[in-house]
């Protein structure tokens, strides 16, 4: 069993997990480079505490996409792949001992500035009106200005967005049901409600039950680049990571609106702690903090904010110009 592929291993557990495509072409990577730190490609053998701690080692200090050094929560995502198929593999005792790996410490940040605010959503749908040619068979203008609308109204990731059809769209009642099939984690289907203005635009290019509301024609991730020009050309600031940006500005408007619980609800998350994760203080600020019930301090009669009022020209007792010489130091008895 030590010999045995890495990739064939995990080809049982990717079939017992019902794994979706895109995680396992992520495992796909990971293997890619396994094969890349290890000279040749990786086997069941490999599962060991020392081997994956020297490979997590080694994906810290090499540079990867862009020739960037990957972050922390990036090579703790490979810690806990890796993991998770060990586990599995010495359950069915086709590795000989369970998994023993380092942990990956990742800092906690406050997402100050993630989320896009109401004044750049405005100015990108305004640009994307103004985009040509087609997307999905259907005018870019449309369909780029009602995607992103669509994103804040709900705060559905991308895949999500792109995967709804319009018999899943009611315009009347200006809802829409996303699939638990198309979204992240498969949980359940959701409801979520668009303004009426977005329903009229929707309006506009309202197809079959069966057709995709915002099919895409393109290669897969590209949409992350789109949406970097269309930000350039709105003068708006790219946010990152695809549409989480959206998503982060829809959870931030909740949580200002009904607070955490509210974001909770909108994000779907199964942990209500990820709304501090999603929640950007510039748009809903965090809880009073201890500065706020500081009383005021007594500071005495003198305003440090006021001038001394003393004149320019004043010198303190005994340092008059009798008591210094032309230097400017104290006169001494020998002078």
């Amino acid at each position: 069993m030590r010999s045995m592929p890495l990739r064939d291993a995990f080809r049982r557990y990717s079939l017992l997990r019902e794994l979706k495509p895109h995680t396992v072409s992520l495992y796909g990577m990971l293997f890619d480079r396994l094969e890349r730190f290890l000279g040749r490609p990786p086997t069941v053998g490999d599962l060991e505490d020392v081997v994956v701690a020297e490979y997590l080692e080694w994906r810290r200090v090499t540079p990867g996409w862009r020739d960037r050094l990957p972050k922390p929560a990036t090579i703790r995502k490979d810690r806990n792949m890796i993991r998770a198929v060990w586990e599995y593999l010495a359950r069915k005792k086709i590795a000989t001992e369970f998994p023993e790996v380092p942990k990956c410490k990742v800092p906690k940040t406050i997402p100050l500035g993630r989320a896009y605010t109401a004044d750049e959503v405005g100015c990108l749908i305004r640009a994307a009106k103004r985009r040509i040619g087609r997307t999905g068979g259907l005018p870019s203008r449309w369909w780029w200005s009602t995607l992103i609308y669509a994103a804040v109204c709900t705060g559905e990731r991308f895949e999500a967005l792109t995967s709804l059809r319009w018999g899943q769209v009611d315009l009347d009642r200006r809802r829409v049901v996303f699939l638990a099939g198309t979204r992240k984690g498969s949980t359940r289907d959701i409801e979520r409600a668009v303004t009426p203005q977005l329903a009229a635009m929707l309006a506009e290019h309202r197809r079959g039950p069966g057709d995709l509301v915002w099919p895409w024609d393109r290669a897969t991730r590209s949409h992350w680049a789109s949406l970097q020009v269309l930000c350039r050309s709105a003068g708006v600031e790219y946010r990152g990571r695809g549409f989480h940006g959206f998503r982060r500005m829809a959870a931030s408007y909740a949580a200002l609106a009904g607070g955490a619980a509210a974001a909770t609800q909108l994000l779907d998350h199964s942990d209500p702690a990820l709304q501090a994760v999603y929640v950007d203080p510039l748009i809903c600020p965090r809880d009073t903090c201890s500065v706020d019930t500081l009383p005021p301090l007594d500071l005495g009669e003198l305003d440090v904010c006021q001038p001394d009022p003393r004149p320019a020209d004043f010198e303190p007792a005994g340092r008059g110009p009798s008591s210094v010489n032309g230097s400017g130091s104290p006169r001494t008895t020998d002078e």
